[in-house]
C-alpha cells in the first residue's frame, strides 16, 4: 500500500505529500546508487592529477606505478570523494562508513588474490570496478529508508566549515614542494608544531590546572626527543619511520586537542591532524619508494 504523509504548514492547514508508493522508493534507490557511482568515478578522476603530482614531488613515481599501490590510491581517492559527497549530503556517519567499507571491500579480496598470484593486475582492477556497484548496493539495503524515503538536501555549512582542511592540504603542498626541491622533510618539524601547543596556551590563558601544564610539558618533551632522535638518524631509513611516527603521534595529539577543544584553536588542530597525517604518510612512500 502506498504511504502517505501529512505535513502541517505555518498557519496550521494539512498539506498532504505525494504518496511514498513501492515504485517510487525503488527509483529513489536507484537514482541514489547512480549518484553515487557517478561520484565514485569523479573522485577517482579528479584527485588522479594530485596524485601524480605529489608522486613526482618526493619522488614516488615507481612506487605509485605499481598495480596493488595503484589499486589501494584509486579506492582511497573513491572513499574520500564518497565520504564529503554523503556528508554534504546529509547522510549519518554510520551509513558513510559503511559505504566505505563497501566500496573497498572487492579490492580488498581481490589485492590478497593478486599478490599470491591468482589473478592478474588486469583482472584485479576490472573485477573490482565491476563488484563494486553491487557491493555499494548491498551496503543500501542495510538501511533502506536511508535511500528511499529520506530526503536528504544539502548541508553546505558543514562543507563551509571544512576550510582548515583545505589549508592543512595547501600547507602540505607547500612542504612537499620543498622536499621535492631538494630540501627534505625537516626533523625539527614535529618539536616546532608541538611548541606552538604551550605558546598558544600561554598566549590564551588556555592552559589550566596543574595536570594540563605537565601534559603539554611532557608532550614538548616526548615530540621533542623525536625530533632529535630522527635528526641523529637523517637520512637513514630508521630516521624516516621515526619522523613518521613522530607526525602521525602529532596527529593523535591534534585530534585529542580538537575533541576536547583545549589549549589551541579548534581550527588549527583539525588543520594539524589533515597536514600531520598525510606527510607522514609522504614520508612513508618516500622511503619505500626509494
Amino acid at each position: 500500500m502506498a504511504e502517505t504523509t501529512t505535513h502541517m504548514g505555518t498557519h496550521g492547514a494539512a498539506h498532504h505529500i505525494a504518496p511514498t508508493t513501492r515504485w517510487r522508493k525503488v527509483l529513489r534507490f536507484h537514482a541514489h546508487l547512480v549518484e553515487m557511482v557517478v561520484v565514485m568515478v569523479l573522485g577517482m578522476m579528479l584527485l588522479a592529477p594530485a596524485w601524480d603530482w605529489a608522486g613526482a614531488a618526493v619522488g614516488i613515481e615507481a612506487l605509485l606505478a605499481r598495480p596493488d599501490v595503484g589499486a589501494v590510491v584509486m579506492v582511497l581517492d573513491m572513499v574520500a570523494a564518497m565520504t564529503v559527497w554523503m556528508r554534504v549530503r546529509r547522510h549519518g556517519w554510520p551509513a558513510i562508513w559503511e559505504m566505505n567499507a563497501a566500496m573497498a571491500a572487492p579490492f580488498a579480496v581481490l589485492l590478497v588474490l593478486f599478490w599470491a598470484g591468482a589473478v592478474s593486475a588486469g583482472d584485479m582492477m576490472l573485477w573490482g570496478h565491476v563488484l563494486m556497484v553491487p557491493a555499494m548496493a548491498g551496503a543500501m539495503l542495510l538501511r533502506p529508508a536511508e535511500y528511499t524515503e529520506h530526503v536528504h538536501g544539502f548541508d553546505l555549512v558543514w562543507l563551509r566549515e571544512r576550510w582548515p582542511v583545505l589549508v592543512g592540504l595547501l600547507l602540505l603542498v607547500g612542504t612537499l614542494a620543498g622536499a621535492g626541491a631538494g630540501d627534505g622533510v625537516p626533523t625539527w618539524l614535529v618539536f616546532a608544531m608541538a611548541l606552538v601547543y604551550p605558546v598558544v596556551g600561554v598566549l590564551r590563558n588556555s592552559i589550566r590546572g596543574r595536570s594540563m601544564v605537565l601534559l603539554q610539558a611532557a608532550g614538548l618533551a616526548v615530540f621533542g626527543g623525536i625530533s632529535l632522535l630522527a635528526g641523529v638518524l637523517v637520512g637513514q631509513d630508521t630516521g624516516a619511520y621515526v619522523l613518521a611516527a613522530g607526525l602521525v603521534g602529532h596527529g593523535v595529539w591534534d585530534a585529542f586537542h580538537h575533541r576536547a577543544n583545549a589549549v589551541v584553536w579548534r581550527w588549527y588542530a583539525e588543520t594539524c591532524v589533515v597536514y600531520d597525517v598525510l606527510l607522514a604518510a609522504a614520508v612513508l612512500a618516500s622511503t619505500l619508494g626509494s
